[in-house]
């Protein structure tokens, strides 16, 4: 009997421990994988549909950059979105911008009251902690905070139609809001092409915050999307450009399907590259009457031919030392071809005199100017 008894007490000590092992299943929304694995750990949200991905992804984002904003976790003020540059850390700043805003209310206060010798300043009643909590509901807080929103860049660096159409859903969920303002699109692809960017530029804190500050842009949303066997992986962070640090990141799943697939590989159609501006070059000239003509008629005439001889060099010099990029100039493509000197010498012909200017000593003084077409620059460039 003590056997048996003895038996059924390990058999039940044994049936206890392997229900204490046992994980319970996560209690996830539909669609979406369990927040936490079976060690605790935090584990991306996995969904069924793109659209429901990038739902989580933009409300995600809103919240999470409306609490930085209001906690005053961005290091530049919303207002100014240039920061401080004469040393004053983050958290004096804010202490400073609170106490300003306190003396003030302290001060309309005390005129109220038809005291203002009763003003009393915020230093002397406000702690560290009550200072920090005023400055985020302070007048800065209520203004518009400007976001730039960037494609989202494939693993290979370029953009995809994915990363494309990626942003501009995640567009609506900031433009809806009255804490933000978006900026347009057509402007920061302005910026990048002038600029000169690489198209994963915004990849990069430091030439998100170069970027940004261009733009005048006081927060950069930018992301990247990986391919995960049966997944897409969107990894979204946002850059604070006053410092060009990393605020936060949030990550999400989608499945893989065939329309995602296609759009990841499908490159952004290259905008039509806009025809270059024709360059206007124009330069003096100056023609002195020779003794020998004692005519003051033809004297006349030939300093202004020689005044537009003169010109007409000048002229030259400059169109040789225009700029074709950042390294070489006219004159050494001039230097290499004869068809270079041709094009030049063609163009010189159709140089006109824009203002003649006759001195009182007979001397002639002529300015010209000559248009040479943005296609010849545009030829120099793919050589």
């Amino acid at each position: 009997m003590r056997t048996t008894s003895l038996v059924m007490s390990i058999l039940l000590a044994m049936l206890i421990l392997s229900c204490a092992a046992t994980p319970e299943k996560p209690t996830g929304s539909t669609g979406v994988s369990s927040a936490v694995n079976g060690t605790g750990e935090k584990r991306t949200p996995r969904f069924a549909q793109m659209a429901d991905a990038l739902e989580y992804l933009g409300n995600a984002l809103n919240e999470e950059i409306y609490r930085l904003k209001m906690s005053d976790g961005f290091s530049a003020s919303v207002s100014g979105g240039t920061g401080r540059d004469d040393g004053t850390t983050p958290e004096e700043d804010t202490r400073s911008r609170a106490k300003d805003v306190m003396d003030e209310l302290d001060s309309e206060i005390a005129k109220q009251d038809g005291d203002d010798s009763q003003a009393i300043t915020s230093s002397e009643q406000y702690t560290s902690a009550e200072t920090s909590n005023t400055a985020g509901t302070g007048s800065g807080a209520n203004e518009q905070m400007v976001i730039a929103l960037a494609d989202f860049v494939n693993d290979d660096g370029k953009i995809s139609k994915l990363g494309r159409y990626t942003a501009e859903k995640l567009t609506p969920y900031f433009t809806r809001s009255d804490q933000f303002q978006v900026l347009e699109r057509a402007l920061i692809d302005k910026v990048i092409a002038e600029q000169q960017f690489q198209v994963s530029a915004f990849v990069d804190e430091s030439s998100s915050r170069e970027i940004g500050r261009l733009l005048g842009a006081e927060t950069i949303v930018s992301g990247t999307i990986s391919e995960l066997n049966d997944a897409f992986y969107f990894n979204a962070k946002v850059v604070d450009v006053t410092y060009g640090k990393l605020l936060t990141s949030i990550d999400v799943e989608t499945d893989r399907t065939g329309r995602l697939d296609a759009l990841y590989s499908a490159e952004l159609p290259k905008p039509p590259k806009e025809k270059t501006k024709p360059r206007i070059f124009r330069a003096r000239g100056i023609g002195v009457p020779s003794a020998k003509h004692t005519n003051p008629t033809l004297a006349k005439t030939m300093a202004a031919r020689a005044a537009q001889a003169d010109a007409m060099r000048n002229l030259v010099v400059e169109i040789e030392g225009a700029k074709v990029n950042a390294e070489t100039t006219v004159k050494d493509y001039m230097t290499e071809s004869d068809s270079i000197n041709i094009h030049v010498n063609s163009y010189l012909r159709g140089a006109r005199v824009i203002n003649k200017t006759e001195m009182p000593d007979g001397a002639v003084e002529v300015e010209m100017e000559v248009e040479v077409p943005g296609d010849f620059f545009d030829s120099l460039q793919k050589k």
